[in-house]
Order: C-alpha cells, then sequence, then structure tokens
C-alpha cells in the first residue's frame, strides 16, 4: 500500500468526494447514480459557497476516506469548523489511520488564518459524532473522544474540541426546515430530492417514499432537484417527504417509529 495522501477538494475532484459515498454496486444501481449526480451538485455549489470545505484520501489515485465539514459562529464570536462526516468506506482500511490523518488535515488547516473566520484561526473543532456504527467499525463518539473532543451540553450527538482550553462555544441549534406544501401534494407521497451532502440519505429518502406509497395505496412522485429544479425550489428547496401535504418525520432506517407515524395518518 502505497502512502496515503490527503488533498482539499476543488472542482477537479469534487467527483471523488460523491463516489466516495456510494456503496458497493453502485455503478450498476440507477438510484445510487441519482444520489452521486445529487451530491456532485451539491458538492459544487458547497465549493462556491464556502470555498474548499471537505479533503480526501487517496491510496495513489483512488479515493479511501473523506472529511467534509461547515463553519459555525456563536453570538460571542467564537468561530468553530464543524465536521458534518467522516468516511473510510471499505472495512479493509479501518483501523490504518486515515480517518485521523483527515481529521489532522482539517484541525491543521484551521489553526491556520482562515477566510471562514475573518482571517483568523479557528477557536475550534467541533463534531456531528453519529451512532449506527458497523459490526467492527470503531464508533464515530470513541474516535474523537480518542482525538482529544468532548460531549457539548444538551446534544447527543454532538462533541467539540477547543484549541484553548478557555474557550466556551454556544452552538447554532440545529434547525429543521420543513418543505414547503402545494395543492398536488394533498392526494400524493411526495418526495422530495435535493442536492444532499450524503447520496446514502438521496437513496433512503426515495426508498421510503416507495415504501409509504405501498403501505397507504397512495402514488409517488419524486421531485428531484437536478430533473426539476423548479419543482424543488416551489417546495421550498429542502429534501424530505410530504404525506396529504404534511412533513414525514421519520424514514425507514427507524423503521418502527415510520410505521407508527403512518399509522396515525
Amino acid at each position: 500500500m502505497s502512502a496515503t495522501r490527503i488533498l482539499p477538494v476543488a472542482v477537479r475532484n469534487a467527483g471523488d468526494l460523491a463516489t466516495i459515498c456510494a456503496g458497493e454496486g453502485a455503478k450498476s444501481d440507477p438510484l445510487w447514480e441519482r444520489a452521486t449526480k445529487a451530491k456532485r451538485q451539491w458538492v459544487r455549489d458547497r465549493l462556491a459557497e464556502l470555498g474548499t470545505f471537505a479533503w480526501v484520501a487517496y491510496n495513489g489515485a483512488d479515493p479511501i476516506g473523506m472529511i467534509q465539514c461547515h463553519p459555525d459562529r456563536d453570538p460571542m464570536g467564537v468561530g468553530v469548523a464543524v465536521i458534518d462526516c467522516i468516511w473510510v468506506p471499505k472495512k479493509s482500511r479501518w483501523g490504518r489511520g486515515i480517518g485521523s490523518k483527515l481529521l489532522a488535515e482539517v484541525e491543521t488547516t484551521m489553526q491556520r488564518q482562515h477566510r471562514w473566520f475573518d482571517g483568523k484561526t479557528a477557536d475550534g473543532m467541533a463534531a456531528i459524532a453519529f451512532h449506527g456504527e458497523a459490526e467492527g467499525q470503531r464508533s464515530a463518539e470513541s474516535f474523537y473522544l480518542h482525538h482529544g473532543f468532548v460531549h457539548v451540553d444538551g446534544d447527543p450527538d454532538l462533541m467539540f474540541k477547543p484549541f484553548l482550553p478557555e474557550t466556551v462555544w454556544t452552538p447554532t441549534p440545529r434547525a429543521v426546515v420543513e418543505p414547503t406544501t402545494l395543492p398536488d401534494d394533498q392526494a400524493r407521497v411526495t418526495v422530495l430530492l435535493g442536492p444532499l451532502s450524503c447520496p446514502f440519505q438521496f437513496r433512503i429518502l426515495s426508498q421510503t417514499g416507495t415504501y409509504v406509497g405501498e403501505k397507504l395505496g397512495m402514488p409517488v412522485t419524486e421531485v428531484d432537484a437536478v430533473i426539476d429544479p423548479e419543482g424543488y425550489l416551489a417546495h421550498g428547496g429542502h429534501p424530505g417527504i410530504l404525506v396529504h401535504g404534511r412533513p414525514l418525520q421519520y424514514d425507514l432506517l427507524q423503521r418502527e417509529r415510520l410505521n407508527e407515524e403512518l399509522r396515525g395518518l
């Protein structure tokens, strides 16, 4: 195995950030292809908005890991780089320090003067430590604890690492934005597939829409932002699922809660 290289994501390698998130067999799965295409659009939009926001690890020319983040500034002006996702897809590469190298690249970058923080260094890093690791995979919580992060009060998934011990950060609340309902949505299941940071999320939304339509005996309409940008923006420009015009709260990752929600419709 050649030495791992960490490169920032730019227009030239934006496709690598999109494809590394797709699962095995993605090239032969039309839904994965659509999800990857949506992520490419999201990456282009994100680059235009934030500049460099993600890095990819390479073994030779092969992308083998990724990390992506965004800036947050609290009311006191404390500037933090929030890691949205760090991902090494292949089990054969787990435990080889790839995630640690990706994290170190972000930390080094944010400890320099940075455009996100008005030419100053960041005050720290935060991370969304989602649960649900695969068998044999280190949990995100354990990974971040190992690298000096601590839990943030009031949010079980949020962790923080200050660059100076006395730094106190008040995170911006994670907003839940509901889609806009249109008249045609009243008699159908409407699946809003937007440019998303995660192809897996795109795929789950589509699969959930199909499941809900079959469960309720309702027609399903997908509004894909890549194919129908006007229709997507007319619904508010946010991903989600509407049933009888009402936003659905759960998806197939929480099947029991989803079924309970559907029984109440």
